[in-house]
């Protein structure tokens, strides 16, 4: 078959405001914001830009830079010094404990340890407060205007802050790595300390209870209340949610959700697209591509396919792709397929 990919590019602009407002007296959290990762429009805000402790959220910005940064097979050795003050949620590790670094990235995101947090830090930097100068500059990078990290676990710190919006843009960017988006979106994990595996569980409720939901951190100390970020795939759209000094955070983050999807428009259809085809009776055949999909602003969709298909072929066969992008980022990638079976052309003789 030919190598060769025909492209289309098919734009859909749907115009409609982007303004939502929405009443802040619904919701219990002291600052909360929901955003739109493709378009970062603000759908929902109560306080967004009020610095305040965010407590172990702050792992997403650890383990984003040990997913970046580190190999996940590497083996870590645990010291004293990565253990250090560490106290509140922890796995439990022990001076001369070895893991990996994948491990200790699940058991600082679904456990929420301070002791793996720690540890991821300090093989990354050779010390606390030179990661923490790492911290700051990736917030810098990311244009966290608000946010100062002092501490890689969240635990209480005097100028260790962040903002409600500060905290989904840097959700924005730690969903986009691969690793770290199929970590923060499991309900559990087995770990192996020494050799010997245990299961840790995801403390954020929300993966057991809400089918959309992909993750990320909750969070809690006495000085900054529960604080919880959650993100949800929509028919495409990711919904990033964050609630800092919450006392009913999972119920918030479920009428946040309710209230976000509400703002999106969908579109649904089956794409046909009729390619050439050789060998069979017909000059051409008629291929699909099916989706559902939510958007704020505009789709943009490309379709891939191979220029001539050559009989016989079978039903359901992968001819090509569309890609479908909002405000020019991919949001999803959609099959196209043959959907009843070519039979060669034969001819009969006398």
């Amino acid at each position: 078959m030919c190598k060769k990919f025909i492209c289309i590019l098919c734009v859909l602009t749907i115009l409609f405001p982007l303004t939502v407002s929405a009443k802040n007296n619904n919701v219990s959290a002291q600052k909360a914001v929901v955003i739109d990762k493709s378009t970062s429009t603000v759908l929902y805000q109560k306080s967004s830009n009020v610095k305040c402790s965010m407590a172990s959220t702050t792992k997403i910005m650890t383990c984003l830079i040990a997913c970046e940064k580190l190999k996940q097979n590497d083996i870590v050795t645990i010291t004293n010094k990565m253990l250090d003050k560490t106290e509140g949620s922890l796995i439990y590790l022990k001076v001369g404990d070895k893991i990996t670094v994948s491990d200790l990235i699940k058991g600082a995101l679904l456990a929420s340890g301070n002791d793996a947090a720690n540890s991821l830090a300090v093989y990354t930097s050779g010390s606390i407060s030179e990661f923490v100068k790492l911290m700051n500059l990736y917030a810098i990078k990311f244009g966290m205007k608000n946010t100062h990290f002092e501490t890689p676990s969240g635990l209480d710190s005097k100028n260790h802050y962040s903002t409600a919006y500060d905290m989904a843009v840097l959700t924005s960017h730690a969903l986009d790595n691969e690793t770290f988006a199929s970590v923060c979106k499991l309900q559990k994990a087995d770990i192996t300390i020494n050799g010997k595996i245990q299961t840790i569980y995801n403390h954020n409720k929300l993966l057991y209870q809400t089918e959309n939901c992909i993750g990320v951190k909750t969070g809690f100390t006495e000085k900054s209340g529960r604080c919880l970020v959650s993100a949800y795939d929509y028919k495409g759209s990711t919904i990033i949610i964050v609630t800092l000094n919450d006392y009913d955070d999972w119920n918030d983050h479920k009428k946040l959700f309710d209230y976000a999807k509400n703002q999106y428009k969908t579109l649904s259809r089956t794409q046909n697209i009729s390619i050439d085809c050789v060998g069979t009776n017909r000059k051409k055949v008629v291929c699909t591509a099916q989706f559902d999909v939510s958007y704020l602003d505009n789709l943009t969709f490309k379709y891939y396919y191979y220029p001539i298909l050559y009989a016989p072929i079978l039903q359901n066969t992968k001819v090509g792709k569309t890609e479908i992008y909002s405000n020019n980022k991919l949001i999803r990638t959609v099959d196209i397929i043959v959907p009843e079976s070519v039979k060669v052309w034969q001819t009969t003789t006398k």
